[in-house]
């Protein structure tokens, strides 16, 4: 469980808050208005000093990462096309090496489309289901109780096949990762891999 961060009091003199009068309120309103300037001074010098960080940050790491991808993309091109040389076992997708490790995870079918509430009608209507689903929210809506309609992506993968004839759903096929272990870093850089 994360800790709560506590905050320290802040030390500094307070102007005295009791108004007698309508000058006092009209004198108070005014330095309200100065302090929140100060304030807004100091957060948009820090905002931008925090900016030119991270333009700094940005100018020095661009290049790094332009070598990062151009060595990932070379490494991914001759795990492509020595594939059965380096992993012959097709049970086993791992491979070591003396500057850390390879592997190859299947990633599995999914649903590619996205939920709408147009769509989800689409289905409803197309099934004959839209007005009872919406007389049964609308009785359910009178009892402080609501439906959330959504895609049973379990029984679309089960059955794609009818799912994308009925519904016109659409998948992402089965594909293969590489994921790319470096032993000197605590980071795994993961990339397609042609099946």
């Amino acid at each position: 469980m994360a800790k709560a961060k506590i905050q320290k009091p802040v030390l500094t003199d307070l102007p005295n808050n009791v108004y007698n009068d309508r000058n006092d309120l009209t004198n108070a309103v005014g330095s309200l208005g100065n302090l929140r300037s100060e304030r807004d001074r100091y957060v948009g010098d820090a905002q931008t000093k925090i900016t030119k960080i991270q333009d700094e940050l940005q100018e020095k790491i661009a290049p790094l990462d332009a070598k990062i991808s151009h060595v990932t993309a070379g490494i991914v091109h001759f795990v492509k096309n020595r594939k059965d040389e380096l992993f012959p076992d097709p049970e086993y997708k791992t491979l070591k090496l003396t500057t850390g490790s390879l592997q190859i995870r299947k990633v599995p079918a999914s649903v590619k489309t996205r939920t709408s509430i147009a769509f989800l009608e689409k289905i409803l209507e197309k099934a004959g289901l839209f007005n009872a689903f919406t007389n049964l929210s609308e009785k359910l809506s009178k009892n402080f109780l609501r439906i959330k309609l959504e895609l049973n992506k379990e029984a679309i993968l089960a059955d794609p096949i009818n799912a994308k004839s009925k519904t016109g759903i659409e998948f992402n096929e089965e594909s293969e990762r590489l994921y790319i272990r470096p032993d000197s870093i605590d980071v795994e850089i993961d990339s397609e891999v042609a099946a």
